[in-house]
């Protein structure tokens, strides 16, 4: 069991997170907690200003990386513990903590929730890492789509552009556009919009259709307003853990369910946005793989975690707030090509041999199909045939990755 003065190292990998960053590590440092506190920022070379407000706040390091290394510079905040030849690249070693936390800098933990998970940490039982329950940090109004289809291109709520933000039930589709995300809203599907604030209209741009937004008549190309002060909004659940799906997808527990529903079966892992580990998890599991960059890092390390016999307890009452594509906006480039890669890449790793010829078998169909279909609906031809482009890049370069992913499982299948 963790001893009730035990020191907690909050690490927090930065890159540009901006006004999000001092929320973060401000929530952290006035965290209750009976020990001692340090806050260490892995700065994956910022040029926005970010650290200026928190560098000089008592018990933050700053470990300034030259370049952006993605969220495997996780690493360098605990270097000491996994034994590895990272260097911490401040004055001196961090004292060894008792209790060591991963928080997102667009996350921000409430006062009580890293001492609820740190409770639950037992290495006797293999109790290694301590999941919350990750809610996102502003309300979500449902806008029903009714009378026709709609081609949705821009959702602006308080002078901020959320189409990247915004989550399709029943139908609706979103696909990638040349400045923010499309979205495709067949008759009887659902927009969920994150607000800004209750005074705030959404302004919503349709492309193409006619019908409604949630009662609000369209009848083809405009720019609607939707007010939000008549409307009931929901706190909606990003994750409570992660598992892995029959196809290798990572699939967050819970995700848009509102908060006090059901969140389904418990997940055996845990998401890095925000996670309470037993220093002897990382001394044994090791670190994250820098091959990543971003996104199903966690998914392995959880991966090889279970591998060994450790297991992750998920603590309902420990809340985290997150603000979700933030800065790694959901339909770009980058988030579309290393999800996908990834993907595949975790499945060479971990999969069977069945799984793995699937998954890459389906990978390489993804493209045709959506070329296909770019035939069949010219009005979406150009994001359609974007994200075909986008799919078969993750495609190439997981093909590129097989001989390295390879290697790793040999090297832990030993």
């Amino acid at each position: 069991m963790i001893r009730a003065d035990a020191r907690l190292r909050v690490i927090l990998v930065n890159y540009n997170g901006g006004e999000l960053l001092e929320r973060a590590v401000r929530s952290a440092l006035t965290s209750q907690w009976p020990g001692e506190i340090d806050v260490v920022i892995v700065d994956n070379a910022s040029t926005d200003g970010s650290l200026e407000t928190v560098e000089t706040l008592p018990g933050v390091s700053v470990v300034r990386r030259p370049t952006n290394e993605g969220f495997g510079a996780n690493n360098h905040g605990f270097a000491d513990l996994v034994g590895n030849e990272l260097e911490l690249g401040i004055g001196e070693s961090l004292r060894e903590p008792g209790v060591v936390a991963l928080l997102n800098p667009d996350a921000m933990v409430r006062p009580n929730t890293f001492r609820l998970l740190a409770a639950q940490l037992d290495a006797g039982q293999k109790i290694g890492a301590a999941a919350p329950l990750i809610v996102f940090d502003r309300p979500f109004v449902e806008l029903w789509i009714s009378g026709g289809d709609l081609v949705i291109d821009s959702i602006d709520c308080g002078g901020s552009e959320m189409a990247a933000q915004c989550h399709g039930i029943d139908g609706a589709e979103r696909l990638p556009g040349s400045e923010a995300p499309v979205w495709l809203c067949p008759e009887g599907s659902t927009l969920r919009v994150p607000v800004a604030g209750l005074g705030e209209a959404i302004m919503v741009g349709v492309r193409t259709g006619t019908g409604a937004i949630g009662g609000e008549a369209v009848t083809g190309p405009t720019e609607l307003a939707v007010d939000v002060v008549t409307r009931q909004s929901h706190q909606i659940v990003q994750n409570a853990g992660i598992r892995v799906g029959d196809r290798g997808v990572g699939i967050n527990r819970g995700y848009g369910k509102k908060v006090g529903e059901n969140l389904g079966p418990h997940a055996p892992m845990w998401c890095g946005a925000a996670v309470v580990f037993h220093p002897d998890y990382l001394r044994t599991v090791g670190g994250f793989d820098p091959e990543y960059f971003l996104y199903y890092e966690d998914v392995d390390l959880g991966l090889r975690g279970l591998a060994q016999g450790w297991k992750t307890v998920h603590v309902p009452e420990a809340i985290v707030e997150h603000r979700h594509s933030d800065r790694s906006v959901q339909g770009t480039e980058l988030v579309e090509v290393l999800q996908h890669r990834n993907r595949l890449l975790t499945l060479v790793r971990h999969g069977s041999p069945g799984e793995i010829a699937a998954g890459y078998a389906r990978a390489a169909l993804t493209p045709v199909s959506l070329a296909v279909s770019a035939v069949r609906a010219p009005g979406e031809r150009d994001e359609r045939m974007r994200l075909a482009k986008w799919r078969a890049r993750a495609l190439k370069d997981a093909v590129t990755g097989l001989p390295k992913a390879r290697s790793r499982r040999a090297s832990r299948d030993l």
